[in-house]
């Protein structure tokens, strides 16, 4: 077999990477212009909280990094359909034919590409989006949905969650939840007054949620310069719900990808489910090969010769493919969140599917 030379190597990666960056800046342009023309509309809503312009500009730069990320596999796919288009119509991929080269050798530089893009966007990348989106979402509970930010957060101690109204704050900690956040067990309340002074602790043995308190059972009320006090039944009255809860600590895309394994055995250990987040570890870990995947996915629609005819008909059906593959894959993370099908499968079968459907039609098209 002939081997491929590292010129026409590097050749093929720069071809690629133009090609992808043509497709992608425009996308992300676009992307960035329709969320932040959505966030006007929604912060327009909100009467009690104003915010400028230039705060909704930050806050749509803190959450383009996540889209970018959603965006890639779409711009390789059209990226590559793209470059491989114009290098067949130009006769430059029909000489490396002729000259001994298989599709697979000249197919191996823009796959490898594309796995290093997604290695470099699962391990480094990644985790930068994440913190911007934790402070995107901070900034959205205030100037968009105009309300006092809820911390739901899950350490190696427990549960933290904080609640604020106009009469103050309060910071409650548990040790484990269950129920879905309904019930709480060894659980300490730090309550602040408006200016964020201290008022008092409560230590209960359990709390649980009616409608709109917390009943603490078996409490012990502490103030400065008082005797504990022991009350049987103590109720908190409160503005967070369990949806709320939920909620809060159901964004993986706020977790890093190296910090997901562990946020998730945290979920476990404290009453939660980590479902989520373990779809979310596993989806981001089959990024390279849903890139590689796209990648073959545009050979098969654009490397057909324009004299053979079809070319149109078959780049629309690699449009259509790629957003299959989307369709599928939200799908498939449905399911596995809803725990109907394995955390595995949910994550890693449309990939596998998609490479090997790419493969097979390449087989099947071409007689390298």
């Amino acid at each position: 077999m002939l081997r491929i030379a590292p010129v026409f190597a590097l050749y093929m990666m720069r071809r690629f990477l133009s090609g992808l960056v043509l497709v992608y800046l425009p996308v992300l342009a676009l992307i960035y212009m329709i969320d932040l023309l959505e966030l006007t509309r929604r912060a327009s809503r909100v009467t009690n909280v104003e915010a400028d312009f230039l705060t909704l500009v930050q806050m749509s730069a803190m959450k383009l990094p996540g889209l970018a990320a959603m965006a890639l596999p779409f711009a390789c796919l059209f990226g590559g359909m793209w470059t491989f288009a114009r290098m067949t119509r130009s006769n430059e991929l029909i000489i490396a034919r002729a000259a001994g080269l298989s599709v697979w050798q000249f197919l191996a530089p823009p796959m490898m590409v594309a796995l290093l893009l997604g290695i470099f966007t699962v391990g480094i990348v990644n985790p930068w989006s994440s913190a911007l989106n934790y402070h995107y979402r901070q900034l959205e509970a205030f100037y968009i949905k105009g309300t006092s930010s809820s911390l739901s957060t899950v350490t190696e101690s427990g549960l933290w969650l904080r609640q604020a109204d106009k009469d103050g704050s309060a910071v409650i900690h548990a040790l484990s939840a269950s129920d879905g956040g309904l019930r709480l067990s060894a659980v300490v309340v730090f309550m602040f007054d408006p200016d964020e002074g201290f008022q008092r602790r409560i230590e209960a043995f359990s709390a649980k949620f009616d409608g709109d308190v917390w009943t603490l059972s078996d409490a012990w009320v502490i103030e400065p310069d008082h005797q504990p006090q022991a009350v049987p039944v103590y109720r908190l009255a409160t503005n967070l719900h369990p949806e709320d809860i939920q909620q809060s600590l159901a964004n993986p895309d706020s977790v890093s990808f190296w910090a997901i394994p562990q946020f998730a055995q945290r979920l476990e250990a404290a009453g939660f489910s980590s479902t989520r987040y373990l779809i979310q570890w596993h989806s981001l870990a089959s990024m390279p090969l849903v890139l590689c995947a796209m990648v073959l996915v545009a050979a098969t629609v654009s490397l057909r010769h324009s004299r053979r005819g079809g070319v149109a008909a078959l780049i629309s059906l690699g449009g259509v493919a790629g957003f299959a593959l989307f369709v599928v894959s939200d799908i498939a993370r449905a399911l596995g969140i809803a725990e109907s099908v394995p955390i595995l499968l949910a994550a890693w079968g449309p990939a596998v599917a998609a490479t090997l459907v790419g493969i097979a039609l390449l087989f099947h098209l071409e007689d390298g």
